[in-house]
């Protein structure tokens, strides 16, 4: 759909609320997103802060809506300025803090600033973050959630000394992540395979065939 077509169907109003959402999901416009940015149905808005091709300009005015799940949707575009990711991981909604956790593009001093924050599921992103600094991902494997120490057994830049330290873990299912990943040592991998927790046992099993066969994972 053109632009021209767009206004002339919304000037006739033969738009419904459900067609709106579907083009500010797909639009690759930024005359109909930016149009669309200020229309009074908050999924619409949603729907452009999610876009990827939203302009960079609107992304910055979405954040200040007043709808938490759409600060949610800008804090996870990968397209949101920096600046902005960094304002809203100061968010009073947890859900907007999470997402900005998850982000790939938050600076790593966010990241580590949210890492010590009092709600586990944010950092629990953190932990799952791959552009955490293995500093920051030290600091969560001591992590008092077992959830979140499962995370960062399981993050591709989590250090080998890390690694081998969560395999001793108290929980089989922290001990079942770190045998998922590739910087965790063979001779620990073996060990876990005589592990007690019989899932743990298969899981390593698994991985040793796996890197048997020269497969990354």
């Amino acid at each position: 759909m053109t632009v021209k077509e767009f206004n002339f169907q919304l000037a006739l109003g033969t738009l419904s609320i459900n067609d709106l959402e579907k083009i500010a999901k797909k639009s690759t416009s930024k005359d109909i997103l930016t149009t669309l940015s200020n229309n009074r149905d908050s999924a619409v808005r949603m729907f452009v802060g999610r876009n990827k091709n939203t302009p960079k300009k609107i992304l910055i005015k979405l954040s200040k809506d007043k709808e938490w799940f759409i600060r949610y949707r800008v804090a996870a575009n990968s397209n949101t300025p920096i600046d902005i990711l960094t304002k809203l991981s100061k968010d009073e909604d947890d859900y907007v803090k999470r997402s900005v956790a998850k982000n790939s593009n938050t600076p790593k001093k966010v990241l580590t600033k949210l890492a010590t924050d009092v709600n586990e599921f944010v950092r629990t992103r953190v932990a799952e973050n791959p552009n955490t600094p293995i500093e920051t991902l030290t600091k969560l494997s001591e992590d008092k959630d077992y959830y979140i120490r499962r995370h960062v057994a399981t993050n591709k830049n989590t250090p080998k000394k890390v690694l081998i330290t969560l395999s001793k873990d108290k929980k089989g299912h922290v001990r079942s992540s770190v045998a998922e990943n590739n910087n965790t040592p063979t001779e620990v991998l073996t060990k876990l395979s005589n592990d007690e927790n019989r899932y743990v046992r298969e899981n390593a099993e698994k991985f040793l065939e796996i890197r048997s066969k020269g497969i990354i994972v």
